[in-house]
Parts: C-alpha cells; sequence; structure tokens
C-alpha cells in the first residue's frame, strides 16, 4: 500500500516539476550565452528565488529522494532474481530399467541394414 502511494507521489512530482519548468519565463538574452564576452549574468541575478523556482526546487527535491526511496530493496522485493532459487524442483529424467536396454554386444554383432547392391552401369545393360 505505502508503495503505491510513492509511486503516486513520483508521478505528481514528475508532472508538477514538468509544468513548473515550462511555466517559467526564458531569459531575454540567451544569444549572449554563447558570445564571447564573459558576463556573470549567464545564470542569473543572484536575488531572492521567485515562486516558481522555489515550487522546482521542491518539486526535483521530492523527484530525487522518491526515486532513491523506490529503489530500496524493501520496495522491489527483497531479493534478486540472479540469487533466487526455483520453488519446485525440476522432474527427475526417468532412468530406463536394465530389461529394456539392449546389450552393447547384440547391438553391434547384428547389422540394421544390409549394404546396397550397387546399381548396373548403363553399358552393361546394352
Amino acid at each position: 500500500m505505502f508503495t503505491y502511494l510513492l509511486y503516486g507521489l513520483f508521478i505528481l512530482a514528475c508532472i508538477i516539476l514538468v509544468v513548473v519548468i515550462l511555466l517559467q519565463p526564458g531569459k531575454a538574452d540567451a544569444g549572449a550565452l554563447f558570445s564571447n564576452t564573459v558576463s556573470s549574468t549567464a545564470f542569473g541575478p543572484r536575488g531572492t528565488a521567485s515562486l516558481l523556482a522555489k515550487i522546482t526546487i521542491g518539486a526535483a527535491a521530492a523527484f530525487m529522494l522518491i526515486a532513491l526511496t523506490l529503489n530500496l530493496p524493501v520496495f522491489k522485493g527483497g531479493h534478486s532474481i540472479l540469487e533466487s532459487t526455483p520453488d519446485t524442483a525440476p522432474a527427475a529424467t526417468p532412468t530406463p530399467s536394465p530389461a529394456a536396454q539392449a546389450s552393447p554386444a547384440a547391438s553391434q554383432a547384428a547389422p540394421a541394414t544390409s549394404p546396397a547392391a550397387p546399381a548396373a552401369s548403363p553399358a552393361a545393360t546394352k
């Protein structure tokens, strides 16, 4: 139940993060970032953060923390597929009875098929 709550919060944090990032205004002089003049305004002023910036920081922190929490073994089942053993043992292969097995000497003494007779050559039939 708690896992479903975390997944719901995770999806909500994703949606809020996308919406808030798209609502933020763009830089007016984005071309200045690629010019050769050195300026400290590349990342904006260091003044107080707006409400959208605070929501972005909160949603990003929630996104990262919930993602790390969902990755814990408690929520994933706690075991690895490589370390697990199958619950049911495989069925034992039936061993043939000694009476059903032919002795190796008897199978070598009698050939299964006789060799085929050579075909007559076309010159011998004329």
